[in-house]
């Protein structure tokens, strides 16, 4: 299963794209005002991968914006009890 998650904003820094997804990572912006600690991309990418996925960054080709893409392996059907043979 894919899902990908798309913005409409400044995109990512190309230097940034691995390393967006890293504990404590912020982006460096303009100001000096930075909301977050930098902690709910890389909690996010340990969940995904705790369930055997993967989680990566990117910028879309169609318009300025960020992309998530979020993959995980589809599970096999558990047997019930009835199926065993």
């Amino acid at each position: 299963m894919i899902l990908a998650v798309l913005d409409e904003g400044e995109g990512l820094p190309e230097d940034e794209t691995e390393r967006v997804l890293d504990k404590f990572h912020r982006l460096r912006k303009g100001d000096r005002v930075r909301a977050g600690t930098g902690l709910g991309l890389a909690i996010a990418r340990g969940f995904v991968e705790a369930m055997g996925g993967t989680v990566t960054a990117g910028n879309r080709r169609d318009r300025s914006g960020a992309v998530f893409t979020v993959t995980l392996p589809i599970p096999s059907p558990i047997p019930s009890v009835g199926d065993a043979a």
